[in-house]
């Protein structure tokens, strides 16, 4: 069982298994769970902006769909956890997945990360290298994995 655990997000349907998995192993009454969802910095609201609306008063709608969206994921997979006697943070970054991912891991002393892999073909893993991948090879945690594509 572990104490802390680093569970990231990307909104896919798998992520209820991960969480499912991430409440599996996680010690009962001691364990805090660090619910994690990582955008792409062009579409992060600056701090201050939750409304949509940044400091020079342009509006940026995807950039709030971006961030709602994330939040709201955020919040439903806190919901599933609530029941089940974990303290639960939420997180909400922008960056490269994989290097936010390790660098929250970092800061938050996780004992594992508790994450999804997406079978990707040959030419998607060239064209875009997996998360999961890089997570594995750079982590200096445990990293606990979830295969399961789809519900």
């Amino acid at each position: 069982m572990f104490n802390i655990l680093l569970v990231p997000l990307d909104c896919s349907p798998q992520s209820v298994h991960v969480i499912d998995l991430a409440s599996r192993v996680a010690a009962p009454g001691t364990a805090t769970v660090h619910l994690l969802c990582v955008v792409d910095p062009s579409y992060a609201l600056p701090p201050g902006c939750e409304s949509g609306v940044g400091p020079d008063g342009i509006t940026y709608p995807p950039a709030h769909a971006q961030t709602s969206f994330a939040q709201s994921v955020l919040a439903a997979a806190a919901a599933q956890l609530a029941d089940r006697n974990l303290t639960v943070e939420q997180h909400f970054c922008a960056g490269n997945p994989a290097d936010v991912v390790i660098e929250q891991a970092r800061l938050l002393t996780a004992e594992v990360i508790v994450m999804g892999h997406h079978h990707l073909s040959r030419l998607r893993r060239w064209a875009n290298p997996s998360t999961c991948g890089e997570v594995i090879e750079r982590s200096r945690c445990a990293v606990l994995i979830d295969a399961r594509d789809k519900g």
